[in-house]
């Protein structure tokens, strides 16, 4: 856990922002430098806003959400509910610590607001929807929520678990395979998973263990934040969509086209294609582009549109970020996955122009002020209206209906008309995620010898297995912070 403090009075109380990093609840990590706290605590305190700016590590990858009747059974018989939901308990185990300790450091336990991104905003919103939240008061869930990685039920998970153990060697029915799986070094667990998922950019998922939620999440039971939280607020990038670039340069139009009609149906199927404007004929680069704008609506946007038209709390807010990134990075010109995260801590100033900088601070006042109790731009409710940052430096205050051109909320809304907007969700997901390589073993990336080596320490041979996910995810966590 990091803790980031300005210089006050040893009885100040001051609001408390507690950071959840993302990572696809597979990796990443509180102690990026992108996260570091001190220039926004420092921005703060000069503006005469000061806050107290909390961030932490919790599990991830199969160490976080590995789930199994096993594993649960294991769980019983030392007394605890549930299953798989390691991660999120480990995110609330930190929110009863700064409950209890943060006035330690001048931060007020009655005043927390919990934000994140990707899988850290997805966090939050699972802790907005827990049967017994931790102790917060606001929220910010930035490029994730509930849904955009799904919950799984046990039986899903159990086919995870199988193909793990059969990867490892170690028979799935054996009364000790999980005590075998314990022994299993680390690093070599944790390279599994890119063989067992199929994909380079694979996820965590968290368990429906009817245990932590109140409600098994699903776009369908998207829902207000009950009336204890003072604060919402829901965000996202123009191209949140980019992140599955890779994967959709595997697919074809009749691949996409059977993927979707196999949750949807075919006429549904047909339709949404025509929606996106995704036909035989497009070419490829072409193709991917549109495949991107429909998961960015499928995984983030309409997630996000829902919540918060649906949200009972008064000071619910909204925002689109669509600045571009302008600095060399293979992602130029895209207001990608993560870009806002160098606009919000202010850790990026030396590689910015002044209007960037001048946006900077302007968004990361907004965050500060809402962490306050101000109402950083007009609410939701105020005429539907959201505040979109960027592009060329500026910020303005749009309504949906002045934004419907570049938002296509209109286009969102047919397909959930249609009313199978979970099913279409999931079909985006098998897409994006290749979840019919789980457990296939068909796909072999380069591993560099790494899979012939794992198998050896398997069998006893001794090795310096080096820790290499954070490398093999490298593209991945590069925008996925």
């Amino acid at each position: 856990m990091n803790i980031t403090t300005p210089t006050t009075h040893a009885s100040t109380k001051l609001p408390v922002m507690v950071y959840i990093h993302g990572g696809s609840f597979l990796f990443g990590g509180a102690n990026k430098g992108v996260f570091d706290c001190v220039n926004f605590v420092t921005h703060a305190a000069n503006r005469h806003t000061p806050i107290v700016a909390v961030n932490f590590n919790y599990r991830v990858g199969l160490g976080g959400f590995l789930a199994s009747s096993t594993i649960k059974a294991d769980l019983k018989r030392d007394g605890f509910e549930g299953v798989g939901n390691f991660g999120l308990y480990d995110q609330q185990v930190a929110l009863h610590w700064v409950n209890r300790y943060i006035a330690s450091f001048g931060g007020d336990s009655g005043n927390v607001t919990i934000y994140g991104e990707s899988a850290g905003g997805m966090s939050v919103s699972h802790q907005i929807a827990a049967k017994s939240p931790a102790p917060f008061h606001r929220a910010i869930a930035m490029s994730g929520h509930l849904n955009t990685i799904p919950t799984w039920t046990l039986s899903h998970h159990e086919k995870r678990y199988c193909a793990l153990l059969k990867y490892l060697h170690i028979d799935p029915d054996s009364p000790s395979a999980l005590d075998q799986l314990r022994n299993v070094p680390q690093d070599v667990v944790s390279r599994a998973t890119i063989h067992v998922e199929g994909i380079f950019n694979a996820t965590g998922n968290p368990c429906d263990d009817g245990v932590f939620h109140a409600v098994t999440p699903s776009f369908n039971a998207i829902s207000s934040p009950a009336s204890w939280l003072k604060g919402y607020m829901v965000g996202d990038t123009l191209d949140e969509g980019m992140i599955f670039y890779e994967s959709f340069c595997e697919d074809s139009f009749s691949t996409i086209r059977a993927g979707i009609a196999s949750r949807v149906g075919v006429d549904a199927a047909d339709t949404i294609l025509e929606l996106y404007g995704v036909t035989p004929d497009l070419p490829k680069d072409e193709l991917v582009k549109r495949m991107e704008d429909m998961a960015g609506d499928a995984a983030f946007k309409a997630h996000n549109w829902v919540a918060a038209h649906r949200s009972d709390i008064p000071q619910t807010f909204g925002y689109h970020f669509d600045q571009a990134c302008a600095h060399e990075s293979s992602f130029r010109g895209l207001a990608y996955h993560a870009l806002d995260l160098l606009y919000l801590f202010l850790n990026f100033d030396e590689h910015m122009t002044q209007g960037q900088r001048e946006l900077v601070r302007t968004m990361a006042n907004h965050f500060i002020d809402f962490a306050h109790g101000k109402d950083p731009w007009p609410r939701v409710s105020n005429g539907a209206s959201w505040i979109r940052y960027g592009q060329n430096d500026i910020h303005k205050v749009v309504t949906e209906a002045e934004d419907e051109r570049v938002r296509k909320y209109s286009r969102m809304q047919k397909i959930m008309d249609m009313g199978i907007y979970q099913e279409f969700t999931l079909a985006i997901d098998d897409i994006s995620g290749k979840r019919h390589r789980m457990g296939t073993f068909e796909w072999k990336p380069d591993q560099a010898g790494y899979v012939a080596r794992d198998m050896e320490v398997l069998d006893g041979v001794q090795y310096d297995v080096r820790p290499v996910l954070g490398g093999e995810v490298r593209a991945g966590e590069t925008v996925a912070a």
